[in-house]
């Protein structure tokens, strides 16, 4: 079993439950991992034998330019487009980390994280 990850790949997005939040933006890391067997791919050299990580970004792309309410939400629809990718994939990691929240205080991120 191998481990590919992506991290922090960097989204300016347009999420939060405030009025702001939609118009405004913020900055967004997403980071995920998969794990998943590759090894077909070690003896054959061939990228359809495995998860390739240019296709994992483009799930975390799509998803994180598609407005939500909540992180929740965003967090679920990559999870389950990333598990799309590969029926191999065996688990799925994914973190969404909000640079600089709108809560008073000083607080460098909020983080998000499931793991199925």
């Amino acid at each position: 079993m191998s481990k590919i990850s992506v991290n922090n790949a960097w989204f300016y997005s347009f999420h939060g439950c405030l009025h702001e939040e939609s118009v405004i933006g913020a900055e967004y890391l997403v980071s995920a991992s998969i794990e998943v067997d590759t090894s077909v791919a070690e003896k054959n050299d061939k990228l359809e034998n495995t998860v390739d990580y240019v296709s994992i970004y483009s799930v975390l792309k799509k998803e994180m330019g598609e407005p939500s309410k909540l992180l929740e939400t965003v967090l679920e629809k990559i999870i389950v487009g990333i598990k799309k990718l590969n029926e191999n994939i065996t688990s799925v990691d994914v973190s969404i980390k909000k640079l600089s929240p709108p809560i008073s205080g000083n607080v460098d991120s909020v983080e998000l994280r499931k793991k199925v």
